[in-house]
This record gives structure tokens, sequence and C-alpha cells, in this order.
């Protein structure tokens, strides 16, 4: 609070504040890149966040979010007010309450290069080799997997191994080194580094917006189009002090839903059907709860006390895995049988949706350890709320 205090005198907003609104929830997150963990990245967003408390008269709760599966978790739920954040979590967010409002200047781009010692001249011919990519949640590792994916070269089976990386950078030093073969990055560092030690581009990803602002629709009113006129309409006595890098309010442009229709398209969404379990909808869950069925929220901690199913009963099934039909259970952790001893009682799986995984593995570990009657809501928690069912916790 005291930073945001100081940079909102520094631009000498304070007195400009209209009418008071409730506190605001402003997230932030950053690709993954060596940038998000700079002081500077910080300062860059808590000075938003002042122009932002100063143009609503709200109160700006700021937090970053460095992990991006956290964030899309978040957006399922309506856990923030405004959003600011890649290309992915916006689109993730617009299927769960919210409408994007402005982008930031620029593109974003993944590339997949090879290094000059690997000899591969061409993407068909990477097949066997070694694959480095930025975190599976970073927006480049969602854009090169699901153009994989769209052209038939599944990764995992593609390559002989993939490994992943916290940061682009980290990915592209795994390709100096000789760890790896081909490297997924972000376009603009992937030339840095190949203007210093050479290699090529195999194959560039079609582009997806750069950074973009969304809100909540169930936000006042008044504060909505007060923060739509914070971007969209600046004052130009305060454009100058946010014109640094990625919140440049100089180059803000309105952005609509089929802006990020490419995005969504690319979307890991799990099967529509697990051998052994059952798919059922929300209407089915609470006659198999009035039954005695125990319905699984597989979730996060976090989650469950923010909000959850009434009567849910919490097991997290913590994913370390990848989001494929053939994941590895044995990279994850999930405390099923001590939770859950009795094999033959009727058990329900739910997490955050279609998109969320850990029901689906959760309900595919299940009838793996022998579990008899295996029902998989697939809907969660996002068709539970949109239905206005029963809810608990703290939000």
């Amino acid at each position: 609070m005291r930073r945001l205090i100081i940079v909102l005198a520094a631009l000498g907003l304070a007195a400009q504040a209209p009418g008071a609104f409730a506190q605001m929830k402003l997230g932030v997150s950053g690709e993954a890149r060596e940038e998000i963990k700079s002081a500077a990245f910080q300062d860059r967003y808590a000075a938003l966040a002042a122009y932002l408390a100063a143009s609503t008269g709200a109160e700006m709760k700021l937090t970053f979010g460095r992990d991006l599966t956290t964030e899309l978790q978040r957006t399922r739920t309506g856990y923030y007010d405004l959003m600011v954040g890649p290309a992915h979590v916006i689109g993730s967010a617009m299927r769960y309450g919210y409408e994007p409002i402005a982008q930031f200047p620029g593109e974003e781009q993944a590339v997949f290069v090879a290094s000059k010692a690997s000899g591969v001249k061409s993407l068909a011919g990477a097949r066997g080799k070694v694959l480095a990519l930025p975190p599976g949640d970073a927006l480049a590792t969602y854009l090169a997997l699901g153009e994989l994916n769209a052209m038939g070269f599944p990764a995992k089976s593609f390559f002989r191994e993939v490994k992943e990386f916290r940061y682009h950078e980290v990915a592209l030093l795994a390709l100096e080194m000789g760890q790896a073969d081909i490297a997924v990055a972000d376009r603009r560092l992937a030339e840095a580094w190949m203007k210093a030690n050479g290699g090529h581009v195999l194959h560039e990803t079609r582009t997806a917006p750069a950074t973009g602002v969304a809100v909540n629709k169930q936000l006042d009113t008044a504060a909505k189009e007060r923060i739509r006129a914070a971007f969209l309409s600046p004052s130009p006595k305060f454009v100058p002090e946010l014109a640094k890098g990625d919140v440049s309010l100089a180059g803000v442009k309105p952005i609509a839903a089929g802006d990020y229709k490419y995005v969504s398209t690319l979307g890991y969404f799990t099967p529509t059907v697990i051998g052994g379990a059952q798919r059922v909808g929300a209407e089915e869950v609470v006659e198999l709860m009035k039954r005695g069925a125990t319905l699984v929220d597989t979730r996060s901690a976090d989650e469950y006390r923010d909000a959850h199913i009434r009567g849910a009963k919490l097991v997290p099934y913590h994913e370390k895995s990848r989001k494929e039909i053939d994941f590895d259970a044995k990279a994850d952790s999930f405390e099923l049988q001590a939770a859950l001893p009795d094999k033959a009682a009727p058990v329900i799986f739910a997490c955050n949706g279609a998109e969320c995984w850990k029901s689906y593995k959760a309900a595919t570990v299940a009838v793996r350890a022998g579990y008899k009657n295996v029902y998989w809501f697939r809907g969660g928690f996002p068709e539970w709320k949109q239905k206005d069912l029963p809810i608990a916790g703290g939000s």
C-alpha cells in the first residue's frame, strides 16, 4: 500500500479521485520472461494501479500472478475485478464472465528455433529430437503445442524428450548449452538469441494480442466505464508518466472478443469421455448427492476456501503431469484412497470446467484404482455457479 501511495503522489493524482467505489482486486500476470521478477516490472504496474485507483476512486488491491496456472484458475471463479495479462489468460477469462476492453501495444508470437549444431532444417525434421519449452502455462508454450497438435505432431510422441524451463531465456540457454536441439520462445527473445548464437527459425505461430485488459462483468457499471475511460481516453497529462514498455497508455487500443478467437481455438480442453466413468451435468450431480454420493473438489485449497459447491469434499489433485490423455499419473499427487477408502461408494469428481484437467485425471485414476461407481462432472464449478446452485466458501 505504501508503494501505491507514493506513486499516486508522484503522479499528482490523489486529489482527482472521483466518487468512491469499493476496493477492487487487480490481477497482473506476465509472460514467463525473466523481467517479471524485476523491480522495474513491479514498479510499472504499481504505477498503473495507482493511476487506476485515482481514475475510479477505488482502492486497488494489486496482485502479481507469476504462476499462470493459478491465474487461469482464478479466471474461472471470478476472483479478480480487473485483469491485465497475456492473451490466453484474457481468452480464458472471457469464457468465465469477463469482457475484454483494451490491449497494450504490440503482438505476441512464439517461434521454434533450431541450433546450428542440431542440423535440423525443418519442423518435420525435428522428429526424435529434444525440445526445450518455457513453462507449460506460458503463452508461447500454449501457442506452440496447440499448433503442433493441429499439424498432427503431438509433442510427447513427436520429440524424443520435452524439457520445460522456468523462463523463455532458460529454454534458449538449454539450446545454447547443447541440452536441447529445438527451443520455443518469444520471437523477440529468439531473434536476439539467434543474433548472438546462430541457428534459425523452423516454424512461427500465428500472432496473438499483446497484454490485454479485461473486467469482470459483475463489476459496478459506473466503475467499469471509468476503467474503460482510464485506458482508452487517458488524460494527456498522465500519458507520459505511464509510457514505459508494456504499460504505455499512448498506444492502448480497444479490443473485442473476436480478437481472441485464434487463441481460444488452441485451448487444451479435456476429452468428453472417460472409460469406466459416467459424465454428468449439474442437475445429475444434485440428485446423486441427495442419494449419498460424495462430490470431490479436486481444485486447490485456496480455491476451495474462496468458493466451492456446497457439500463438496476437498481432495486436491496436485498436477505436474501434462494435460494429455496419456498423462503420467506418477508425476502427480492425489490422496484418493486415504480420503475415500470405500471403492464401491459412488463418487463424483469436479474442478474448474472443461479446460481443467484435474477432475479428468482424478476420475481416470479412480477408475484405474478399481473404484466401481465413478462420475465425472466435467462442467465443474463454473457450470454449477452458472446455474445458480448452492455455493459455500468465503467469497
